[in-house]
């Protein structure tokens, strides 16, 4: 909430509970004198207003308790003592102030605290439609892949944790040349996903010159490093394709490239040490080949499924997805994918964007 608002919020709540104090003069009757009047109302609207900010940092409830009871327990002693009950025209005036003054601060609290609703809720309903919009738009970037090009078949995800996300699998082919990858933006909502969509803007720019691997890499880095925050990085898994070279993989930052070949029981990773992309200027990227056989199958996902938690704090990790991988390896990609979904749901709340890309050779 803006500062703004907060404090008309607290205004409001002080002038809510500020007529205790006149109501306790109503109750002796107008005994109280005006020193202890004026603190009574300021006490009764200020601890309301303190409960108000500590309810943002609850671990400072149990101290304000301690100090409400200790201020009301003492209160009597550090105030001037009342004065014998008010009779006559005189009582009649002081109820009538004191009426008077519990009227205006009702409505005054009235007042304050529907222009905050106002103010708010407004400010919800913008943020909402623009988070709507954005959550259309990160859809249209980040569609499920299901496709196949020449000796290779594709099956690609991207599950986001909230309302946009900073995962990106992206795949881009020119006739049987083809490059698949996937990206992982730091943090989350929609600053993370701003920097997604521009992760793919940038790549789809680059690859339209059909570039290696590694100058892909070093165009991107250069590009997004004046693009993000610096607090912002992206990491980054590909594979790419041509006759000419075969099957290369390239990482920055990123998990490793988990490799199974048919009959096998081992799952091989693919590895690269590589900074991650956005973080410095002067690094150059490269590449390396694999072999690969009809059959092999590579799974290129981000840590929102290695980093699953259970009731016991035991992470799914890099195992957990191999023993996966491991029982589903022949199965088609969309089961395969799926497997790796549900295991990561069945083993525990999801913390972060879940994407992977899946991509087997054929004879």
């Amino acid at each position: 909430m803006p500062w703004t608002s907060y404090a008309m919020f607290a205004a409001g709540v002080f002038l809510m509970f500020a007529p205790v104090g006149v109501l306790a003069d109503m109750t002796h009757l107008g005994a109280d004198p005006i020193p202890r009047l004026v603190a009574n109302v300021l006490f009764s609207g200020g601890i309301a207003v303190a409960y108000v900010i500590v309810a943002r940092r609850p671990q400072w409830l149990p101290v304000l308790v301690v100090a409400h009871i200790a201020l009301t327990t003492q209160f009597d002693r550090m105030l001037p003592a009342r004065t014998s009950p008010l009779a006559g025209a005189a009582l009649e005036a002081r109820l009538s102030a004191d009426t008077a003054v519990v009227s205006v601060a009702i409505i005054a609290s009235f007042v304050l605290l529907t222009q905050v609703v106002q103010r708010e809720g407004g400010r919800y309903v913008r943020a909402h439609t623009e988070i709507a919009l954005a959550r259309d738009i990160h859809r249209l970037l980040v569609p499920p892949l299901s496709k196949r090009i020449g000796r290779f078949e594709f099956s690609g995800i991207s599950v986001p944790s909230g309302d946009v996300g900073g995962d990106l699998v992206d795949l881009v082919d020119t006739d049987e040349r083809w490059i698949g990858y996937v990206a992982d933006v730091s943090g989350h909502g929609v600053g993370a996903g701003l920097l997604m969509g521009m992760v793919k803007s940038a790549a789809r720019t680059q690859l339209r010159a059909a570039p290696s691997m590694s100058a892909l890499l070093n165009e991107l880095n250069a590009v997004l490093l004046d693009l993000s925050k610096p607090d912002m990085f992206v990491t980054f898994a590909g594979m790419q394709f041509d006759g000419a070279s075969g099957l290369q993989f390239s990482l920055a930052g990123h998990l490793p490239i988990l490799h199974v070949r048919p009959g096998s029981s081992s799952v091989d990773e693919l590895s690269l040490a590589q900074v991650p992309l956005a973080m410095f200027g002067d690094r150059r990227y490269t590449s390396a080949p694999v072999a690969f056989a009809p059959g092999d199958l590579f799974v290129i996902l981000t840590d929102g499924l290695t980093e699953v938690f259970d009731s016991h704090d035991r992470e799914l990790g890099l195992e957990g997805i191999k023993g996966v991988i491991r029982q589903h390896a022949d199965a088609p990609l969309d089961r395969v994918r799926d497997a790796l979904l549900a295991a990561a749901h069945r083993h525990g709340p999801q913390l972060d964007d879940q994407t992977m890309l899946l991509i087997r050779a054929s004879a």
